[in-house]
């Protein structure tokens, strides 16, 4: 019996989904000898007791065959020792972006609007279109500053509140956060991914607010970027609504023991994250005799506004800067396509010899636009010349 070839139509697809344009993450090169400085990955491995507890669970393999614990119990534990907490405080994600998924899933549809504070994570407004929910975007005013009215009246259901900022690196005190939990009616989600090169975590308010939710991730200050575990701090009732909506079996076992010992091991952690606190600061330095503008960052990355010899600045230059780079193996982020940061460059905190690679590419950038500066004043001088 022949059957009829199909072709796939589009009508099969959900409206919604139909209407969104993927998440496009940052670059994953292929091949050795590249600086990746573009996805704020941790420079550093995880702990050593991480890697061992892998190798445990690992075993000869026997354990693979069986499904892993569906609650992440003994991870959830280590999660809520480390900030404090109780298990039922905590639920265990496949990454941060799982549970930003879920929030997604549990908090709003199509009655219930999302809002974020922009610029933001670019991942918040995919999620909301999947959904079919309405995301309100308030800009982040000069200075930072950030627009609470705007938000009161924004009719939103739940906030996605990235502290510190992504893609910005600026971090928001504790007033603010305290403030905006105690005005807003609805849920309010910090998403702390960078929180670990902060001078705070908004954990410390869980018990005294019901309608927040933490979300973190092991990716960046304990470099298990390559595990997926991340992890939502709330009430019980709050944990207990997101679990709904999980998927049963969201962490497989390697990753569970990885993520338990990595965030026992305090002194690791501590160890890696004020290395990368140090060259933040070398970078900062670095980036301010230039004087190229960035704002404060509170972050494992620094967004900068490159600047040619002669004073210019704009998305031309940071695309060509990025460019330059790149063709030197060195990987940063651009966004063209963000009119909010196109004139900048994000960069991740490397190893020092990452940073010193990183830097003297940028001279020869400098040095190259030097030249073609005074090419263009000779010609100028010239025409000027010819003319009279």
């Amino acid at each position: 019996m022949k059957f009829k070839e199909k072709n796939f139509d589009k009508k099969n697809v959900s409206d919604a989904v139909q209407k969104v344009s993927a998440y496009v993450p940052g670059e994953q090169p292929k091949g050795g000898g590249w600086i990746k400085l573009n996805t704020n990955e941790l420079p550093y491995p995880p702990s050593p007791k991480a890697v061992s507890a892998v190798k445990l669970e690992l075993g000869s393999g026997e354990k693979l065959r069986l499904y892993p614990d569906p609650s992440s119990f003994e991870l959830r534990s280590a999660i809520a020792k480390f900030f404090g907490l109780k298990p039922e405080n905590v639920l265990a994600g496949n990454g941060s972006d799982d549970v930003l998924n879920l929030a997604v899933r549990a908090f709003s549809d199509k009655a219930r609007k999302i809002a974020s504070f922009d610029p933001c994570y670019t991942l918040y407004p995919v999620l909301a279109k999947i959904q079919g929910s309405e995301i309100v975007h308030i800009p982040i005013g000069k200075d930072f500053k950030l627009d609470i009215p705007a938000l009161l009246k924004s009719g939103a259901n739940i906030l996605f509140f990235t502290n510190p900022n992504a893609p910005t690196g600026f971090g928001f005190d504790e007033k603010t956060v305290a403030e905006i939990l105690e005005k807003f009616d609805g849920l309010v989600l910090v998403d702390e991914a960078y929180a670990p090169f902060a001078k705070y975590s908004a954990a410390k308010f869980v018990g005294k607010y019901p309608n927040l939710i933490v979300s973190g991730t092991l990716s960046k200050g304990w470099g298990l970027a390559g595990m997926r575990v991340g992890w939502a701090l709330g009430s019980p009732a709050v944990i207990s609504t997101l679990d709904k909506v999980r998927d049963s079996y969201n962490l497989d076992r390697l990753a569970q023991a990885a993520g338990a010992a990595a965030i026992s091991d305090k002194k690791y952690h501590a160890k890696v994250v004020s290395a990368v606190l140090r060259e933040r600061k070398k970078a900062e330095s670095f980036f301010d005799k230039l004087g190229w503008q960035h704002p404060k960052s509170s972050s494992n990355f620094l967004l900068v506004e490159p600047k040619t010899p002669c004073g210019k600045s704009g998305p031309k230059q940071a695309g060509e800067l990025f460019e330059f780079l790149k063709s030197k193996k060195v990987l940063v982020r651009y966004f063209p396509n963000s009119p909010e940061i196109n004139s900048k460059i994000r960069i991740t905190i490397g190893t020092p010899e990452q940073m010193a690679a990183l830097e003297k590419r940028v001279l020869e950038w400098i040095e190259k636009r030097t030249r073609e500066c005074k090419c263009g004043s000779l010609n100028k001088q010239k025409t000027k010349g010819a003319k009279s």
